[in-house]
């Protein structure tokens, strides 16, 4: 190859439409977090990762050697430099009885054409119809031929959603699908990425995928896993990722559980790409209602997401977004996450890992633990996870207080007293009022009802430590705070200090004596 020619390993990192890695999304799309009455729902949105991989190995002035996925596709081929062909040029040959031989030169140099790292010219060839010859040249008995056909129609479904419209309305979807059982590893591989890049582009056309026997095309390929190699095992990862990914609205939900259970192989896998992509699949799947939450828990998957929590951070990442998704099932559903040990693992994490991502979404997961039974407030506090809580309230990054405000505020509204005075046990007032300082409403009111709790459950139950609470707040300038919060513009939050600050209760009220 040219030395200028990307190896096949670094172009497979840049060939995915919309580049995004898993990790720049991470905690990035829709949550759900429980409380304990279950009067409330939170949602946070951001931006949908789309995942769509282009398969570009040449630059724009690179002459067409054959790259090694035409060679994996065609045992034997020699390495010839091939002729570039124009639009034109390709048309006039396919419209004039080409032999097998025209052909495979004229969608090589089409496929060359849609591979260029720089404006690959995907609109050209849609409004010239080259489309429907590629669609036709996957129904042709060469290997080479539907290879190359292939090749450029990933490369076509890769861009924006029009563009793969264009491809699937052409008839793209099934005989690509039906091209991922090919004895051809390489043609199978290319197949795969293609309908893989169609159903990641949006529901719609992942249920079309669906509708077009995708699913079973997908399992047949799981169950002979094993004789698949790393790069159509990893491709094949990938795309049970994009079926699972769509939640406007959620893949049929026996859809979802045949493919967990193919989610079930993938995340046992010995490459950890591979491994890496079926966790993130299985935090999509379990972004939804519990009927999905739980096919995490009856396929099993449980036990390899917990192992990943001791791996690096690019594990880390969906192994918790699947646990925090697990946690914002029913009570039964957050059992199993405490039954699977995993508050043994937070403080360890959370101390070897230098993510303020990873610190986040411990908080958020335990926020949703805490949001459970009172057994399950309490498996929190027995781990020692409460103290780290608070010093994230206390210090931690804007995005990481924010939710551990949650979490103290759900334990201070859902704990016993017992439970709600440990927060007194662990300092928590000194970070309580610090949070007072902030701006955003929903952090100010988690603040001031966990100190509204705690000061209750003191008056109540052990009315003799009413000083120390009083010297603690004024010493970490509570009652400033308060008062400031008075002058609030927001409705909601001046409603709060003033109900907190003025009430009728004793206990408040001796504070601002």
């Amino acid at each position: 190859m040219p030395k200028t020619e990307l190896s096949e390993e670094a172009a497979r990192i840049k060939q995915y439409k919309n580049l995004a890695r898993h990790e720049e999304h991470q905690f990035q799309d829709m949550r759900r977090r429980r409380n304990e009455s279950s009067v409330e729902i939170r949602k946070q949105k951001g931006a949908d990762l789309m995942m769509k991989r282009r398969n570009q190995l040449v630059d724009d002035d690179e002459e067409g050697e054959l790259s090694d996925l035409d060679l994996k596709a065609t045992p034997g081929a020699p390495g010839t430099v091939t002729t570039r062909l124009t639009n034109e040029e390709i048309i006039k040959i396919l419209s004039n009885n080409p032999t097998l031989e025209q052909m495979r030169q004229c969608f090589e140099a089409l496929r060359r054409s849609l591979s260029r790292s720089k404006n690959p010219p995907v609109d050209e060839v849609i409004k010239s119809g080259l489309v429907n010859a590629l669609v036709e040249a996957l129904k042709v008995e060469d290997d080479k031929v539907r290879f190359e056909a292939a090749w450029a129609l990933t490369n076509v479904v890769s861009g924006t959603s029009e563009q793969t419209v264009a491809a699937v309305e052409a008839g793209a979807t099934l005989p690509l699908i039906e091209l991922t059982q090919s004895p051809n590893p390489g043609l199978a591989e290319q197949a795969l990425w293609a309908v893989a890049n169609i159903a990641g582009d949006s529901a719609q056309l992942r249920d079309y995928v669906i509708q077009c026997s995708g699913v079973e095309a997908l399992m047949a390929l799981v169950d002979r896993l094993d004789t698949l190699d790393v790069s159509c095992a990893r491709t094949l990862a990938w795309a049970f990722s994009n079926m699972c990914r769509h939640k406007n609205p959620h893949a049929p939900l026996p859809v979802l559980e045949r493919l967990s259970k193919g989610l079930a192989k993938l995340i046992a896998h010995s490459d950890k790409q591979v491994r890496q992509d079926a966790c993130w699949a299985v935090s999509y799947l379990t972004d939804g209602p519990d009927e999905q939450i739980t096919l995490a828990k009856t396929s099993g998957v449980l036990p390899h997401v917990l192992k990943f929590l001791s791996d690096s951070d690019a594990m880390v990442a969906p192994a918790l977004r699947v646990l925090g998704n697990m946690s914002t099932g029913n009570d039964e559903l957050t059992q199993c996450v405490v039954d699977l040990n995993t508050l043994d693992e937070i403080i360890p994490l959370s101390e070897r890992s230098k993510s303020t991502t990873v610190v986040k979404e411990c908080c958020w997961l335990i926020s949703n633990i805490i949001a459970g039974t009172n057994s399950q407030i309490q498996a929190v506090i027995d781990a020692g996870i409460m103290p780290f809580i608070i010093e994230v309230l206390r210090s931690g990054d804007f995005k990481c207080q924010f939710e551990a405000s949650w979490a103290v505020a759900n334990l201070a509204q859902g704990g016993t007293a017992a439970q709600i005075l440990t927060l007194l046990q662990d300092n928590a007032i000194p970070a309580l009022c610090s949070a007072l300082k902030q701006s955003n409403i929903d952090l100010l009111n988690n603040a001031l009802e966990t100190l509204y709790a705690l000061l209750n459950t003191v008056a109540t139950c052990c009315p003799e430590r009413l000083d120390e609470v009083r010297e603690a707040v004024e010493e970490n300038d509570g009652l400033d705070h308060l008062e400031r919060l008075q002058e609030s513009e927001s409705d909601k939050v001046c409603m709060n200090s003033l109900v907190y600050s003025f009430n009728s209760y004793s206990t408040v009220s001796s504070l601002l004596e």
